[in-house]
């Protein structure tokens, strides 16, 4: 009997192996009709297995010849996109190719004509929504459907981003931005992890603009309300610890969190338990005042979304939404809104510490500023414009390029399609193969973008940082901002860190201007330097310049090193900043 069940394992076993070589056979010959340069891989980014067992199977795959681990091992990393950057494309000789895996083909391109075209040219290429179904912790999101669908929720988003938003969102920044700084000289004025302050101060915005929901650094300083008459932990707590804990909400059934012994297990139910009471509430305090928020011109996202959940909203011939979209779509403004901006700003601050040269040129910008009129009067309509003009708007979009938060964007093919790339030669995509959109190979591609003269030792020995290449005099050069972002004959965008096209980022004018105004008002009265230790003090023999050099190097290889990627890249190693005020 035994022998008769392994037989037939091995039968089952024999016949599965052979079905996979089939498809694998298929998919290489459909990938040869691209006219793309075609690599053979063993796996496919949904893989289950993969996902399971890669930290287990890279090192040792990292022990193959590289023409047998290259360029699939890096691209099937998708944790680490960024830190690969360009470099798979360059040892595949063509800035798109193509993987043939058995469970179907993979196009990975930085070409960022082809990248255009799979945005904005094409509707037979859509986004590829299953691939971001990890995100439907409460339901169906703007970001997570498609067709009519996703025009109804899309509908709903847009129409709470008006006017109105971004002098709210200057005003909010301003403000929160000067508690925190306060926050900061009151605890000593030494920031060990700024991306743990960036993300609650972007938190803090959206909250405050699109929810009506105020928060404080109060939590942080150890004075904090006890109260919480309905709740085990505070509104921030519960979400930081949702984001945290995402892969266990979306593999483990919700009638479990709260049975498993294990401690992460019982911290996750409570969070998304707390969470989902949050929400419930912003729910229900919107509706309290329906009637009066019905009349309104200008609403907030959150009014918007809540009405789109009711009667009020199939009166006027709209599509509703159910309730389950309600919370989903509160969750994910807020995961999108906070977590992409805060690790961006995070990067820019830090940045500025490491190239204090640059923050002096923005320093300069901020006074010519204040000559014509005190900080309390700045606004959106004149100085957001001015500062994008200047160095700050030119520093923003240097980290946006070197540090762009998000690696790279999923595209189906649902039709075939043509495509023409940068060199003017024809591709024809068959259907069914997932494109990747990578964003980090196509904005550190040296082709497009010149890199500074630094030798190949002395990269070597900074882990050749992308840092090193941090250059916002590139932006100044021609006079206009928005040059360097356009190809030669200004018809391809060369710098889109927002997407492009319908499914593009609705939140891009709310994150420019917050990330304008925290830069301006840290800005115009502190400055931030790195921190140099005594230890290092002591082995540069006293030498503070030598002593601060050191420091800076090493704060250039924590900047390639320590970046890390959960939902977007973010550097949560320690890497001391010291605020100081301006004399």
């Amino acid at each position: 009997m035994a022998n008769l069940i392994a037989t037939g394992l091995l039968g089952l076993l024999i016949i599965w192996s052979i079905s996979k070589i089939l498809a694998w056979r298929k998919a290489y010959t459909a990938a040869k009709s691209t006219k793309f340069p075609v690599f053979s891989s063993p796996v496919h980014l949904t893989d289950v297995w993969w996902l399971m067992l890669y930290t287990l199977l890279v090192p040792f795959l990292n022990l193959l010849p590289s023409t047998w681990k290259n360029p699939w091992l890096p691209m099937a990393q998708v944790w680490n996109v960024w830190k690969f950057g360009h470099k798979p494309f360059q040892e595949a000789g063509s800035d798109t190719f193509v993987l043939a895996t058995p469970q179907g083909n993979l196009l990975w391109t930085c070409d960022p004509k082809v990248c255009s075209q799979l945005e904005t040219q094409h509707p037979k290429s859509q986004a590829a929504v299953d691939m971001v179904k990890f995100f439907e912790v409460h339901g169906p999101t703007v970001g997570s459907v498609e067709g009519d669908e996703w025009k109804t929720h899309r509908r709903v988003i847009i129409s709470g981003v008006n006017p109105e938003t971004n002098a709210a969102v200057w005003k909010e920044t301003t403000q929160q931005t000067r508690s925190l700084i306060y926050h900061w000289l009151k605890q000593g004025s030494i920031v060990s992890v700024m991306k743990h302050w960036t993300s609650r101060l972007a938190l803090h915005v959206i909250s405050a603009v699109f929810f009506r929901k105020s928060l404080n650094w109060n939590e942080h300083t150890g004075d904090s309300e006890s109260g919480l008459p309905s709740h085990q932990i505070s509104f921030e707590q519960a979400l930081f610890t949702v984001l945290a804990r995402l892969g266990i909400l979306f593999v483990t059934p919700r009638a479990l969190l709260g049975i498993l012994p294990l401690k992460r297990f019982r911290e996750t139910h409570v969070a998304f338990t707390e969470w989902t009471k949050y929400m419930q509430e912003l729910r229900g305090e919107t509706i309290a005042q329906l009637e009066e928020i019905a009349t309104k011109g200008n609403k907030t996202i959150l009014e918007s979304i809540v009405l789109a959940g009711t009667p009020e909203s199939t009166r006027r011939g709209d599509r509703s939404l159910p309730e389950e979209s309600i919370l989903g779509n509160i969750f994910f403004t807020l995961l999108a809104g906070h977590e992409t901006t805060g690790n961006t700003l995070a990067f820019a601050l830090i940045l500025l510490a490491v190239y204090p040269e640059y923050q002096k040129k923005i320093q300069e910008d901020l006074d010519r500023q204040l000559d014509e009129g005190p900080q309390e009067e700045w606004n959106v309509e004149r100085e957001y414009q001015t500062f994008q003009k200047g160095w700050l708007g030119a520093v923003l979009k240097e980290v946006l390029r070197l540090y762009c938060v998000v690696q790279f964007v999923p595209r189906m093919i649902v039709a075939p399609i043509d495509v023409v790339d940068s060199k003017g030669e024809s591709h024809a995509i068959p259907e069914k193969t997932l494109c990747l959109l990578n964003f980090s190979a196509a904005f550190q591609n040296p082709g497009t973008w010149d890199r500074r003269a630094v030798s190949a030792e002395r990269r070597a020995e900074l882990h050749d940082s992308p840092a090193l290449d941090f250059d916002p005099s590139r932006w100044l050069e021609s006079g206009d901002v928005t040059a360097a972002a356009e190809s030669k004959d200004g018809t391809v965008p060369l710098l889109f860190p927002f997407g492009q096209g319908p499914r593009s980022c609705p939140g891009r004018l709310f994150a420019q201007v917050e990330m304008t105004a925290v830069l301006a008002t840290i800005f115009s009265g502190h400055s931030l330097e790195l921190v140099v230790d005594e230890q290092t003090k002591r082995s540069c023999g006293g030498d503070e310049k030598a002593a601060w050099e050191k420091t800076r190097d090493q704060a250039l290889r924590t900047l390639v090193d320590g970046v890390e990627s959960n939902i977007s890249i973010q550097l949560l190693k320690e890497l001391p900043i010291q605020v100081v005020r301006r004399s």
